[in-house]
Order: structure tokens, then C-alpha cells, then sequence
């Protein structure tokens, strides 16, 4: 088994039952040190990584563009929260406010400063996630997984399988699988990268304190943990390339400034970070998901990034299947007869959204934007049209999961959004 992934390391106050941390620590991963030892465990995983490497170069060379469609995927989540008392046994609000955090940093709209860097280096990646909403055997879910387990603390895989009293991976090739629980031995969190054939392992493990906002630890309390770890799951690398301090090792994106080094903290708002390898202005992308900045000074991926998460999801990626899941299968669009060429954007959204469509035949439409419990926030109504353009304001809102609801005659179809 694994030593450590994405571990934290610095003294620890806690108390005896829930092994609180008081003092945040500084991030440290050992994802490569984990990948070697998954290979040294399975000795044909070498060479599925490298098939994968080939397959997205050959993709990234094949679509020097990117995903030019800009068609958004859509990744459903089942987060299993897996908790021996009340502390850890963490709310749907923080299980919700991950998800916006996802769908905010994936989407290219966290608003945290990008230095001296162009505002161009801040890329949408075209995927949102949303809460599975049935099970691998169709049964009804909110897409969170409850386990009560006699485990105080976990501090390898065990959390992945109930026979060892954690939760069982779902089908990893319709669920991105989130394991929160509280890691001993002072793990923040740990991922594993995807190759064709996903393993019964593949997904993310997050300790309790540092998923969502609401409780969670600071500087680690604005979702960025997660994030991170997605993006291994999406075969991404740390900015510096692991390499130490030798200015040699690489994550395969060229808009990457070489690094030395990992990034701790956050320095002040729009200051630019130099170091042996990027010694000039804008010197090294602290405020990059891969490197180890706090939350408060996460803010992008890159396109060359983009490129490498979208090539996973291509016809030869590893995630391809996830790509054509159904598990949130009424969440998303679904075009009627009556009604195409939807567009529902931006999204997330900081409270402005824009609403397109065609009807196959003029007709009236109702629009309605409507919270978690059912109540309207945002209702209009159009006459006899054959296409609709619209804005609505929901900027008076509060941050959160709605819903907009499209009705023309007897055809009706219903988007998530998310507000934040």
C-alpha cells in the first residue's frame, strides 16, 4: 500500500476523538512516489501510462485548437462520506459547496488574481459536475454516499472498500468517486491518474477538513484541495515537474513557466513569485490548481491543461465512457421535438445567465428558475416566439444549485446551474 499522497506536514494539535487539526498545515504530495509504487504493485501500469501519454499527444497534435465545439461535458460525482462520529459525518451544504467549487475552477471563474500573468492563460476546460442523481442500480440519489464506519482514521485505501470499513467504488466509468473521511497520519487528500481500464481504486480521497467551505480548515476551506486532486484524476501534473530544484523536470505544458520548485502560501494580491528557473517577470504561476498555493491564490489552469483534461475524454482516452454517463441523466439538456439549440450560460454564474433556444413551431414559453426546495426565484414569459434570447438577474440570490426550467406547450426541459 501507499505511504502518502497529498500529505500535510507540520506539528499537529488535535483532540483524542476527532483528531482535529488546529494549526493548518502546509500542503506536500507524493503523487509520483505513489504512482512508483502502484507500478512496482502492478507491473503492466507503466506501460498503460505511456500508451496514455501517446494518446494525448497524438490527440493535442490532432486538435491543436482543443475541444473547438466547446461542448461542455458533464461529470457525474458520488461523494462518499465516510465517518466514525458527528464531526466528520460532514453536511450536504459542504458536499454542495465542493461541487460549486469545481464547477467555479473547472469552468475558468474563480476571480482570484492571476499576477503578472495574461487573463488568457485562464482557461474554461468545458467540464461541470453534478451530483449523481441515481445509483449504480438505478435506485433514486442526491449522489452522496453515507457510511458510518468503526475506522477512526484512515491512512491507505482501506477507505475505498467496505470490507475493510470504508464505502465501495461505483462504476468508475459513470462516477468520479470522492472518498471524504478523516486520513490519518496527516494526509490532506490523494488521487490516482487515469489509464484505459480504470481501476477499482480510481477517484480521489479528501479529509473531511479540508472539503467545501462551511467548517472546513483554513487556508484550505475555499475548495482548492479537491480541485487539485481532480486534476490528477485528469492527468495533470505539478506545475514544477517534481524534479526538485534542477529546472528539469516538466508537466508537459509549454505555458507552464519552469519551476523549481512547489509554492507554498499566497503572497500579496497581483505579486508576481520568481525563482531560479523563471528568475523574470511574471516569473512562476503560483496561483496555478497544480502547484501548492493556498486556496485564497488558486485561480487557473492553462490551455496546454485544458488540452491534456479534454484529450482524457477523447475517443482513445480513459475517460471516455465517463464522458457518455447517463448518471445525471435530467440534470443536463434534453432536447424535446419542440425544443433545440439550447444554450443556458455562463455557468457556474455569478448571478447574470443567458437563456437561448429554438422552437420547432411559434408558440408561448415560460421560463422559471426555481431553488433547491421547488420555490420560483425567476420566472418570464414569452408570446408566440419561434426563438428566445434572454437574460435573467439572479444576482439578489444566494449562492447555491437552481434549476431552470423551460416549458413550451406539453415539452418541458429542466438545467442545473450553479451560483456562486
Amino acid at each position: 500500500m501507499f505511504s502518502l499522497l497529498f500529505a500535510c506536514v507540520v506539528s499537529y494539535a488535535q483532540d483524542a476523538e476527532n483528531s482535529n487539526v488546529e494549526t493548518a498545515p502546509l500542503r506536500k504530495c507524493g503523487t509520483m512516489e505513489y504512482m512508483e509504487q502502484l507500478k512496482a504493485q502492478d507491473p503492466s501500469l507503466d506501460a498503460k501510462l505511456q500508451q496514455m501519454e501517446a494518446n494525448t499527444q497524438q490527440w493535442i497534435k490532432d486538435n491543436p485548437d482543443g475541444n473547438t465545439e466547446k461542448v461542455v461535458i458533464t461529470i457525474p460525482v458520488v461523494v462518499h462520506v465516510v465517518y466514525a462520529n458527528t464531526t466528520q459525518n460532514i453536511s450536504d451544504t459542504r458536499v454542495q459547496e465542493q461541487i460549486t467549487a469545481l464547477n467555479r475552477d473547472y469552468a475558468g471563474l474563480n476571480t482570484h488574481s492571476m499576477g503578472a500573468f495574461a487573463t488568457t492563460l485562464k482557461s474554461n476546460t468545458e467540464l461541470q459536475f453534478c451530483l449523481a442523481n441515481k445509483t449504480p442500480t438505478g435506485a433514486v440519489s442526491n449522489g452522496i454516499d453515507r457510511k458510518s464506519t468503526t475506522v477512526s482514521q484512515f491512512t491507505n485505501d482501506n477507505v475505498k472498500h467496505a470490507s475493510t470499513g470504508g464505502a465501495d467504488q461505483w462504476d468508475p466509468n459513470k462516477y468520479m468517486n470522492i472518498w471524504v473521511c478523516n486520513l490519518g497520519g496527516g494526509l490532506c487528500g490523494y488521487a490516482e491518474f487515469p489509464v484505459t481500464g480504470l481501476s477499482s481504486t480510481y477517484g480521489v480521497v479528501i479529509h473531511y477538513q479540508y472539503f467545501g467551505f462551511t467548517g472546513a480548515v483554513s487556508p484550505y476551506n475555499q475548495g482548492g484541495t479537491t480541485t487539485h486532486e481532480i486534476g490528477h484524476c485528469f492527468n495533470l501534473y505539478h506545475i514544477w515537474g517534481d524534479d526538485g530544484t534542477s529546472c528539469t523536470g516538466t508537466d508537459v505544458c509549454n505555458d507552464t513557466p519552469n519551476q523549481a520548485g512547489e509554492n507554498y502560501t499566497c503572497p500579496a494580491v497581483g505579486a508576481t513569485r520568481t525563482d531560479a528557473c523563471s528568475a523574470a517577470s511574471p516569473g512562476v504561476m503560483y496561483m496555478n490548481f497544480m502547484d501548492y498555493s493556498d486556496d485564497a491564490c488558486y485561480a487557473n489552469f492553462t490551455p496546454n491543461q485544458k488540452s491534456r483534461i479534454q484529450a482524457c475524454f477523447s475517443t482513445n482516452g480513459a475517460l471516455k465512457n465517463l464522458k457518455t454517463s447517463d448518471a445525471c441523466s435530467g440534470v443536463g439538456i434534453a432536447e424535446t421535438e419542440a425544443i433545440s439549440d439550447v444554450s443556458i450560460y455562463p455557468n457556474p454564474t455569478q448571478g447574470i445567465i443567458n437563456v437561448t433556444f429554438q422552437l420547432a413551431n411559434a408558440d408561448d414559453v415560460e421560463i422559471t428558475v426555481s431553488n433547491l426546495v421547488g420555490d420560483a426565484v425567476s420566472k418570464i414569459t414569452k408570446k408566440n416566439v419561434s426563438a428566445v434570447n434572454v437574460q435573467l438577474d439572479l444576482t439578489s440570490q444566494s449562492a447555491g444549485i437552481y434549476y431552470v426550467k423551460i416549458q413550451s406547450g406539453a415539452q418541458t426541459l429542466t438545467k442545473k446551474i450553479s451560483l456562486f
